[in-house]
């Protein structure tokens, strides 16, 4: 079975990718795994104020509970650390087979601190990576 993962941080809500993971899950039989990095304690938030952080979890829970109401086997975890040390860490303990990531724009352009971060990850990991970009109408929030 396909274990797919979705990372998020409060900088960066990914919400695209979760849609894409979720979707490709129901049509693959697969188990979708968000991890949600807050940053570490006291320390870094990924520069989001809290209030935006609280959006984002309420919106992740809705989006994981409606999927599991449509039957997808989805679960989502919440840690505080590195974002790139926390996915890879995960992605092995875990034995994820796919990650689903998503570009910082809507025109598929990543910002230097994003294009670092997906890099870090993906010499971490041994599993497939699917980038999406999100629409444009997704990224003005």
């Amino acid at each position: 079975m396909e274990r797919i993962l979705v990372g998020m941080t409060p900088r960066h809500g990914a919400f695209a990718a979760l849609t894409r993971a979720i979707s490709l899950a129901k049509r693959i039989d697969a188990k979708v795994h968000v991890l949600f990095v807050a940053g570490t304690p006291g320390g870094e938030s990924h520069g989001s104020p809290p209030m935006a952080e609280a959006d984002d979890r309420k919106r992740l829970r809705f989006m994981v509970q409606q999927a599991q109401e449509e039957g997808v086997g989805i679960e989502y975890f919440v840690t505080e650390g590195n974002y790139e040390e926390e996915v890879i860490r995960f992605a092995r303990d875990r034995k994820i087979t796919l990650l689903v990531s998503e570009s910082a724009d809507g025109e598929g352009r990543q910002s230097e601190r994003d294009a670092q971060s997906l890099r870090l990850i993906l010499h971490g990991i041994a599993c497939r990576v699917e980038l999406v970009t999100p629409r444009k109408d997704e990224t003005a929030t």
